[in-house]
């Protein structure tokens, strides 16, 4: 809460440096985007707290039976690089005709998160502009087994052949969503696309797929809309103060987002050092360019490389 107000979070903010060597400044800006602060939990976190949400909202309406059907950081979805992880959750999706059902064209719809942590202005919804770069990777890979090799936009192509939607899930220093997300989540309109380049044509793709008329979106109105059909004027979790599906899902995005990010925050104080003379060097302001973690942006891999067997 005082970060989003800007009030002090770190008092004599001056007489304290990170771990990096640069100044900390009082409202822990630099403890959320300095890479030295890998920020792989604070995704975990994020990650499983939204699957758990899914798994609750998503059957209401009737776009998956069960949530066995959320996965988390699956291989096998790239064709031609089974130990390739691209998703941080996924939704398998069942296209046996059921009454009622959500009908998808899609196999899966996977989910990546990313926190980004810019408070400066920028031509684009910060939170767009850093979900743009998921679509558009810095790294390909290589299959081991078959020296077979895929650049970053190759990789992007096997998931949209293999008819897959992707949606990045960006959130802001403040907890706040990202434009992509947020049509997935209640339907609000989407920013303009960023625009990609001309060696980038399958991160085009996947990026117009993700807010296409095919690609689900508003899923707490429709869980909304069912509950209420079905359920009449029951209370969803049990007490007024979370009446709607709509209602709980919100308040548990909002939790899992300030919590883990204050949780974030909170553990990175530990790796602060004292230094009454000041810190040596100074962090510049923040950049999106200079403050992208490799581990947030590049592929994950599953840990045992079966490929070796």
């Amino acid at each position: 809460m005082k970060k989003k107000l800007r009030l002090v979070v770190i008092k004599d903010h001056h007489l304290f440096k990170c771990k990096c060597g640069a100044k900390v400044d009082p409202w822990g800006d630099h403890c959320l985007g300095c890479p030295a602060n890998h920020k792989a939990y604070l995704s975990n976190a994020a990650r499983d707290g939204i699957c758990d949400i899914f798994k609750r909202i998503l059957p209401i309406t009737k776009m998956i039976h069960s949530g066995t059907q959320m996965e988390k950081e699956v291989g096998n979805i790239v064709q031609s690089l089974p130990a390739l992880k691209p998703f941080d959750l996924s939704i398998r999706l069942n296209h046996l005709l059921t009454q009622g059902a959500w009908q998808i064209p899609f196999g899966r719809i996977g989910f990546d998160v990313v926190f980004i942590h810019s408070n400066k202005p920028a031509p684009l919804d910060p939170s767009l502009e850093t979900a743009s770069k998921k679509f558009a990777r810095r790294t390909g890979g290589t299959n081991n087994v078959t020296s077979k090799t895929l650049s970053a936009d190759e990789v992007i192509g096997e998931i949209n052949d293999a008819n897959y939607s992707f949606i990045p899930i960006a959130i802001g220093p403040h907890g706040e969503i990202g434009s992509i997300f947020r049509r997935f989540w209640d339907g609000s309109d989407p920013l303009p696309l960023p625009s990609f380049s001309k060696d980038r044509p399958e991160a085009k793709r996947a990026a117009e797929r993700s807010i296409s008329i095919h690609t689900p979106w508003n899923i707490l109105g429709k869980a909304d809309a069912r509950w209420k059909s079905e359920r009449g004027s029951a209370l969803f979790d049990g007490s007024y103060l979370s009446a709607l599906p709509s209602t709980w899902a919100k308040q548990q995005l909002g939790l899992i987002c300030c919590s883990q990010l204050a949780n974030h925050i909170n553990t990175s104080f530990n790796h602060l050092k004292y230094d009454p003379k000041g810190a040596a060097v100074d962090d510049g302001g923040f950049d999106e360019g200079d403050w992208d973690e490799p581990d947030e942006l590049d592929w994950k891999w599953i840990d045992v490389d079966f490929l070796d067997d």
